[in-house]
């Protein structure tokens, strides 16, 4: 908070010097790409700046000129539109039974009231005040008024050319100094970069040049865009305008481009001076219509059309930041604080997401999400949204797959639940709804169809209960110890149903000394230890201590799921317990599976389609008798 108000106390009573120098770094952002596309021309460095700059000074200038020689023809026609205003006014004023004539009487009725009651007390402290209140002198009889003449002393040549200078003198002395600056640093621009390398970041050279970098090219796109937009956007107002009758069509689409360039607010501000006119000018209110009708038409299609297609990647700021950005540097800096406010912000942001000592800025304003997804799916769970949650992964499904959701949002949420249960963190009840939650997302979500697929097809394929598959089992899962390691195993079991291989999930309802004969029943060809951590290694290794001696050419695959840090001494001990392989991912596990498993699979799977055609052509055969 105090680096805060020291920065915010420099930027407010420094922004003379400021306000040039931002207006300047903005002013060569826009013009940088100009001049390098010169300099690839063989012009000379100099030559190119000079050009840009004064293109920039000649554009500026003639549209300053459009909207002062506009503006003194609107003024010089508001006299014509005096007695339609008047008339509008009168029309209004004409029906005093009507709602805006009584709203209007009672708000004179309430100040009449006020103003009484203010001279009545005034009336009553006056004595308190001075004792008896002073009688006014009347005037003698025969006194009449004393005319008093006021005469304005005539100013000398030099008197009215200061009058006329001075309050020009700031804002072209502003002016000079940032072109002066902007062609500065058009001209020495790679100096300027290396200066500030040095200043701020010779240690880091990688992460500053890249800060710069995207910095330069954030805002550089977002000033080109917005000034394509912005004409886009004001040329056809300027059109629509003077084909539907507005006078000065010129200067409201002007004041439309340039007034764009403030978020949100611009564009109506824009708007709300050629409809007044509409108002003024017109003898009923089709005019007016067809103004507002103008601007919403234009506004709904530069929103949904042009800037999507414009801008492309974004600033990287959310809406809620690029309002609260314009409020605070339009309140440091006024209207320029306003026009600079994105670029700024921009800037701050590009910081936040490169120097982690002012990731905080990032978080605050930038638009990428601050939680990864299994965060908010755990944070719904714990918050007991479960809708909020499914949709969630139905989204990561669509874009994923299935068996991504499981790999890198559901293990990781079940992970964080086993981790925050074990420090005594999450509660029984918030525990239990979590569990059952993932478990309902796991039997619920499917892949969506495949193309060239009947719709449905696939979905009903993943909600098929995997215990339909015939033939041998091929791999049996073990859940480690509780319901978390068996939800995970469940995942697995239907990784292994989607590539036909026949499984078995065992659940925590088996007992220990059951879960050796049970597996003796089965007579698997791999044999899957489910574990999630904190105390995966132990509980896993106690397994196969009872395992390896009962079986001791089973494969056995202890899966460590989303194990942290240095997996190497736990793989150790697994493997001297008795475990064949230790892995940690979905994937890994299912390349563990015997050779002759998944070629059976294969066949499987090749030989359903020729079943299937089998069938076609005996059902499409002619009969005999």
């Amino acid at each position: 908070m105090v680096a805060f108000v020291f920065v915010t106390g420099i930027l407010y009573f420094g922004r003379d010097v400021l306000v040039p120098l931002a207006l300047s770094v903005l002013l060569t952002f826009l013009l940088a790409p100009g001049v390098r596309w010169l300099e690839r021309r063989r012009f000379p460095r100099v030559l190119a700046t000079t050009v840009m700059v004064g293109l920039a000074c000649c554009v500026i200038a003639g549209l300053v000129w459009i909207t002062v020689v506009q503006f003194l023809n609107f003024a010089a026609s508001l006299p014509e539109y005096k007695n339609n205003i008047q008339n509008k006014i009168s029309l209004v004023r004409s029906n005093p039974q009507g709602r805006l004539g009584k709203a209007r009487q009672t708000i004179d009725e309430i100040g009449t009231e006020i103003a009484k009651q203010d001279a009545a007390a005034a009336a009553s402290a006056a004595p308190a005040a001075g004792g008896s209140p002073r009688t006014p002198r009347l005037p003698a009889k025969g006194e009449g008024p004393v005319p008093v003449t006021i005469e304005e002393r005539k100013l000398t040549p030099f008197e009215l050319l200061r009058e006329v200078i001075e309050p020009l003198l700031v804002p072209l002395a502003v002016a000079g100094a940032v072109i002066l600056f902007t062609f500065i640093m058009l001209l020495q621009r790679e100096d300027l970069r290396d200066r500030m390398i040095r200043l701020v970041g010779h240690g880091q050279l990688n992460v500053t040049t890249q800060v710069f970098e995207e910095a330069a090219n954030r805002v550089s796109r977002y000033l080109r865009m917005q000034l394509i937009v912005n004409v886009s956007y004001g040329l056809p107002v300027g059109i629509a305008l003077y084909f539907i009758g507005i006078p000065n069509a010129a200067l409201w689409g002007v004041l439309a481009t340039a007034l764009r360039f403030i978020p949100y607010l611009g564009a109506w501000i824009a708007a709300a001076l050629p409809i007044a006119l509409a108002f003024a000018i017109s003898d009923d209110w089709s005019l007016v219509v067809w103004t507002v009708a103008v601007f919403v038409v234009l506004e709904l299609i530069s929103n949904n059309v042009i800037e999507p297609w414009a801008y492309g990647a974004s600033t990287g700021m959310s809406a809620l930041a690029v309002i609260v950005a314009a409020i605070f540097w339009t309140w440091l800096w006024g209207a320029v604080g306003l026009l600079l406010a994105v670029p700024l912000t921009v800037c701050l942001v590009v910081v936040g997401r490169y120097i982690p000592q002012f990731s905080f800025l990032s978080i605050m304003l930038g638009d990428q999400p601050v939680l990864s997804l299994q965060d908010r799916i755990y944070q719904r769970l714990l918050a007991r949204d479960q809708e909020e949650a499914a949709e969630l992964a139905e989204e990561y499904v669509g874009e994923k797959g299935l068996e991504a959701l499981y790999e890198d949002v559901l293990i990781p949420v079940l992970d964080l639940a086993e981790r925050d249960r074990h420090s005594d963190a999450l509660s029984e009840e918030r525990t239990r709804f979590v569990f059952d939650s993932t478990r309902t997302m796991v039997e619920d979500l499917a892949e969506p169809p495949l193309e060239g697929k009947e719709p449905g097809a696939s979905a009903a394929e993943d909600a098929q209960e995997p215990y339909t598959l015939a033939g041998p089992v091929t791999a049996c899962i073990v859940p480690a110890r509780d319901e978390a390691d068996e939800i995970v195993g469940s995942m697995l079991r239907r990784c292994l149903t989607r590539r036909n291989v026949a499984s078995e999930l065992l659940t925590t309802h088996v007992l220990k000394g059951e879960v050796l004969d049970r597996v003796t029943e089965l007579a698997p060809q791999v044999l899957y230890i489910s574990a999630l951590p904190p105390a995966a290694v132990l509980h896993a290794s106690y397994f196969c201590k009872r395992l390896r001696p009962r079986f001791p050419q089973l494969k056995i695959v202890v899966a460590v799921w989303h194990a942290e840090g240095d997996m190497e001494k736990g793989r150790t001990r697994l493997l001297a317990a008795g475990a064949s392989e230790v892995v940690i991912t979905l994937k890994g596990a299912i390349d563990k599976l015997p050779p002759a498993a998944l070629v059976t699979a294969m066949q499987t799977t090749e030989s359903q389609p020729d079943a299937a055609a089998a069938a076609n052509r005996t059902s499409s055969a002619p009969s005999t008798t």
